[in-house]
């Protein structure tokens, strides 16, 4: 659903995208624009006991420097909650694991953004840059696929202690629609940090898709 989602945007826009010209230089109206962010998140895990989606919502404020109408810089400071669900059965005795994770990020990104009007007003952006991220919050509980459950975890998902590092970082990348001072949109991101901290992780990434709506000012 996520990536259907996000493949709709981009087919609308390639729709609208042949009646007007691809890249305008000129000067844009404004060179700063300021807008307000909220959505909800498919949050995901690259590891093996992350194996359902976590539902997380995100919000932030956005501000584009706007270098000319058909290009702009894009950052901002959001809150974003990532994090992973597991459910993995042991057949041969008939148990189960139980895996959840909540992980709330201060997140910045810093993205280009190709922008592209088309000539009823309609205006889309095409996003694509690094985040970077700070872990701020969350709880963990791990079961691992041991039927002694000797190696369980439950408690902070940060600190010194905790099941995750609170650095991350990633890619982005996504697309808007715009019309008026409203946008909606979708992205993904694609974490390329190793935030395990527990010995059982030998390797723990975060993925999350997001679908946004916002209003710019």
């Amino acid at each position: 659903m996520k990536k259907t989602i996000f493949l709709m945007l981009v087919l609308v826009a390639s729709t609208h995208v042949g009646a007007q010209a691809l890249w305008d230089n000129s000067r844009p109206d404004k060179t700063v624009t300021v807008g307000l962010r909220a959505g909800i998140n498919f949050a995901h895990a690259d590891a093996d006991c992350a194996t359902s989606s976590h539902l997380g919502i995100h919000g932030g404020v956005a501000f584009d420097y706007n270098i000319i109408k058909s290009f702009a810089l894009s950052t901002g400071l959001y809150y974003v909650g990532k994090g992973f669900r597991g459910n993995q059965n042991i057949t041969t005795a008939s148990a189960s694991t139980e895996s959840k994770c909540s992980a709330a990020y201060l997140q910045l990104p810093v993205l280009a953004s190709w922008r592209i009007e088309a000539p009823s007003g309609v205006r889309f952006h095409i996003n694509f840059g690094p985040y970077l991220a700070c872990g701020i919050g969350g709880k963990a509980k791990y079961k691992p696929l041991d039927l002694t459950f000797i190696d369980r975890f439950d408690n902070d998902t940060f600190g010194s202690t905790g099941l995750l590092k609170r650095f991350d970082a990633g890619l982005s990348f996504g697309a808007d629609v715009v019309i008026g001072h409203m946008l909606v949109g979708a992205s993904y991101e694609l974490g390329l940090t190793n935030v395990g901290r527990q010995a059982r992780f030998d390797a723990f990434h975060n993925r999350n898709a997001n679908l946004t709506i916002g209003y710019n000012f």
